[in-house]
């Protein structure tokens, strides 16, 4: 049995793992979400040309931007859920650790399933995704 920790932000996450409570983390997977790092405009396109986004009289279609791109996010965050929730229907992983930046760790709190959710035994409200894994390994308890 091992625990898991997930470093998340909206474009990569990390699976940690530790063999017990004090075992040094090893990385397992790093996902990488490039849709997570495109503009809004990049995600919305009808290619309609120069007129786009116009009514012809003077309104526009911003909004449709943000709820691509929270959209793109949110897929993200449900897939990682759904990875978590692969490991813990096993008995390979006994304890869960989510390290997100408190909006991103908000979806991953809402997607978990109720058996991710009973192994979820900590959170870090920071972006540690780019940190070394002994920074990460810092910001959690010493006894995981």
């Amino acid at each position: 049995m091992s625990i898991w920790i997930l470093v998340a932000d909206s474009s990569r996450a990390r699976i940690l793992s530790a063999a017990d409570r004090t075992a040094p983390l090893q990385e397992i997977k790093d996902l990488i979400f490039p849709e997570g790092r495109l503009r809004e405009q990049d995600l919305v396109s009808d290619g309609s040309g120069a007129g786009n986004g116009t009514s012809g009289n003077g309104s526009h279609s911003m909004g449709h931007e943000k709820d691509a791109r929270q959209h793109e996010v949110e897929k993200f965050a449900r897939e990682l859920c759904s990875e978590l929730d692969k490991a813990s229907q096993g008995k390979d992983v006994r304890k869960i650790y989510l390290v997100a930046a408190p909006k991103f760790l908000g979806l991953l709190r809402a997607g978990l399933s109720k058996p991710c959710t009973e192994k979820l035994v900590g959170e870090v409200n920071k972006n540690l995704v780019s940190h070394s894994v002994e920074d990460i390994r810092g910001h959690l308890p010493k006894a995981l």
